[in-house]
């Protein structure tokens, strides 16, 4: 596998470590550069005011919070991001049910494929 041209800036949002670490690692086997993982709404929030993001990668519910907070304001940047967890798009907001919703685990091949999607090199 080719390393990119130029290196992105991927925020990973989950709350549970070892999936935070396997994120991380596909992100960085990737040729890129992991922002977080983050594990709070406010943590996110931080890193996205201090790091330039290309892509996000947000698990739903983190402990009692559910990352739509990030959501939101990733699309007010215009960052492609995508859901991952084992919720349905009805769990869903109805605003925010036009991102891709990816199933928990996530298969290795998904991710990179959903990767290169939003980073529009698919």
């Amino acid at each position: 596998m080719s390393l990119p041209e130029k290196s992105c800036n991927i925020l990973v949002v989950e709350d549970e470590w070892l999936i935070a670490l396997d994120l991380s690692m596909l992100v960085e086997e990737l040729g890129h550069v992991v922002i977080g993982p983050a594990q709070t709404v406010a943590n996110a929030l931080k890193l996205i005011e201090t790091n330039a993001i290309d892509a996000a990668f947000l698990d739903i519910t983190l402990g009692r919070e559910k990352s739509f907070p990030i959501a939101k304001k990733l699309e007010e940047l215009d960052v492609p991001l995508t859901f991952v967890s084992a919720y349905t798009k009805r769990d869903i907001p109805p605003p925010l049910r036009q991102h891709d919703l990816l199933p928990k685990p996530l298969p290795p091949p998904l991710f990179r494929s959903q990767l290169l999607k939003m980073l529009g090199q698919s």
